[in-house]
């Protein structure tokens, strides 16, 4: 922000930008962080990336290492590459909290059973960061069945291109 404030300074010749001004120093802007460890980053994904586009200013990519599952191998599709991208090793909560602002957690659904996945990592990240905001968007239909691990096992039998990004 400081430096759009900096260039609609330079611009205010005669004070015709002075709410402008004060409007965009008043402003936070509403960043959204859309977490996983997606390993790929497919369509189903990428459904739930540009509803979340609609909802907030920015949103952040955040490919975090899962200690439970193996080590990312997948490029990042270099239809994202365009947006921050960040990594992070350990908890969601730690990484959040070294952005130094106000966020909103995105988390992806699919289907009930990821709702009920969701709702207990929800309970461990509030008491880990009382007070954090997480969204629950549900891809659309035709991703629904769409997993990472699902594109893994199709990849094994040269199936799975349907299933990612371009």
């Amino acid at each position: 922000m400081p430096k759009r404030v900096e260039v609609l300074m330079a611009l205010n010749k005669n004070g015709k930008l002075d709410t402008l001004i004060d409007f965009v120093k008043q402003r936070k802007p509403l960043i959204g962080v859309f977490c996983g460890s997606f390993n790929p980053f497919h369509k189903g994904h990428n459904n739930v990336l540009q509803k979340a586009e609609k909802i907030f200013d920015k949103v952040i990519i955040a490919f975090g290492a899962n200690p439970d599952k193996s080590e990312r191998t997948w490029p990042i599709p270099p239809s994202i590459q365009n947006r921050q991208i960040e990594h992070y090793n350990g908890l969601l909560t730690d990484f959040i909290q070294t952005l130094g602002q106000d966020v909103v957690v995105i988390r992806g659904l699919r289907n009930s059973t990821d709702f009920q996945y969701e709702q207990n990592q929800y309970r461990y990240i509030q008491e880990l960061m009382p007070g954090i905001k997480i969204v629950n968007i549900f891809c659309d239909k035709e991703f629904e069945h769409i997993s990472s691990s699902g594109i893994r096992t199709l990849e094994k039998f040269n199936k799975h291109q349907n299933y990612l990004l371009d």
